[in-house]
């Protein structure tokens, strides 16, 4: 038996009032359930979990008493093991101030920077993670557990095949024609009802994710964003680099058509997210993330520029297709043919690709493209 979220307040309203005696396989979450406790307390409950959730004393001894798993609330972390929704910018960049004198002064007091440096120690040279114990490894495994719920709800607005993802290089400068063509790419994709995710980082994630925001504005948005964003051209820019993002926000900000996803994590947390992706999975485990990202962009990869990591997540989407992990095989397009192909490419896997596309059954899948244009194109051909 399925068992019923229940995280909002709205939803708690609805279930209570229908009055029933017994709740069955029914799953709160981060919610305050103190003035509820008499009408839960006269509630038989099997099978019922109750995570993050503020309760009394007395709620607590029925909780015991019915043999629900109850996880409380853990106090005392900069992040909410037990959150219910995706990260905004407003959220993770809640005290950024883009005219401080001090811009990484400014930065180093955000919510994302505190988050960062609970789980590594900030200007280490060797990056190292702090040590933990079982309970601080545990909050983080829930709350990337959470996120994934709450990003299984976000994409559930959408259809199967729209959630398209560009994977390239985080150090591609703001100033590189690279990083304005794909922007105009996924403007044009989200315009036409797709959904681009990227890493949510800097480099090509911050293009995508730019492409999106600005879909709803006149074309002239993203030249002029461009030239804004060229003043600070990467993330090792410092605080700047966010300063200029955060202008383009001022001047153009977000409106519904303008979405997009970014996946990010605190594993290179030294790369900030990007101000562009209106909904943000942000992650703590860097394998869950990647993964979970190649997994939902059904509609179609494009694989442009990158380094090892982009290589990575080559080989990891070929084996989702080659061995159907996730119940369908979606496009694998490589942009452009020179940096993937022939005895000049930098990294020459497209032949690779072909011998497992053959093997695993998903040639027709498989493209390589010297033009955004017909990248364009073979994404709006895939069925569904």
């Amino acid at each position: 038996m399925a068992k019923t979220e229940i995280d909002s307040r709205p939803a708690l309203d609805s279930l209570l009032a229908e009055g029933a005696p017994v709740l069955s396989e029914v799953v709160f979450q981060g919610l305050d359930l103190r003035e509820h406790s008499q009408q839960l307390c006269g509630v038989f409950l099997k099978g019922c979990v109750f995570l993050g959730c503020l309760v009394d004393t007395e709620l607590a001894g029925h909780l015991t008493e019915q043999g629900c798993l109850f996880y409380p609330p853990v106090p005392d972390k900069a992040y909410n093991p037990f959150r219910t929704s995706l990260y905004s910018v407003e959220e993770l960049y809640d005290t950024f101030d883009p005219e401080a004198h001090d811009l990484t002064a400014s930065y180093r007091t955000t919510t994302d920077f505190k988050i960062y440096s609970s789980f590594r120690i900030p200007d280490d040279p060797e990056g190292r993670l702090r040590p933990v114990l079982v309970d601080e490894t545990l909050a983080r495994r829930i709350h990337d557990n959470s996120i994934s719920d709450a990003l299984d709800e976000f994409i559930d607005h959408f259809a199967h095949r729209s959630v398209v993802a560009v994977m390239g290089g985080h150090a591609v400068a703001r100033n590189d024609k690279l990083f304005g063509d794909i922007a105009r790419l996924t403007r044009n994709l989200r315009r036409k009802g797709f959904l681009p995710a990227s890493g949510g980082g800097p480099g090509l994630m911050e293009a995508t994710n730019l492409g999106a925001f600005l879909a709803p504005y006149p074309d002239e948005a993203l030249e002029h964003s461009l030239q804004i964003l060229e003043k600070a051209p990467t993330f090792r820019s410092g605080g700047d680099w966010l300063a200029q993002a955060f202008q383009v926000r001022h001047l153009y900000p977000y409106r519904q058509g303008g979405e997009s996803l970014g996946i990010p994590t605190w594993f290179y947390g030294h790369e900030p997210a990007n101000l562009f992706a209106s909904h943000i999975a942000k992650y703590f485990e860097n394998s869950w993330r990647e993964e979970g990202l190649l997994a939902l962009a059904k509609g179609g990869i494009l694989f442009a520029p990158g380094g090892a990591g982009t290589v990575q997540e080559i080989f990891q989407d070929a084996c989702q297709n080659y061995y159907t992990t996730y119940g369908v095989q979606s496009p694998m397009i490589f942009y452009p043919r020179q940096y993937w192909d022939g005895p000049e490419a930098v990294f020459p896997v497209y032949p690779v690709m072909q011998k497992l596309a053959t093997r695993g059954g998903f040639t027709p899948l498989l493209a390589i493209c010297d033009d955004l244009t017909e990248v364009e194109g073979l994404l709006e051909a895939v069925p569904g």
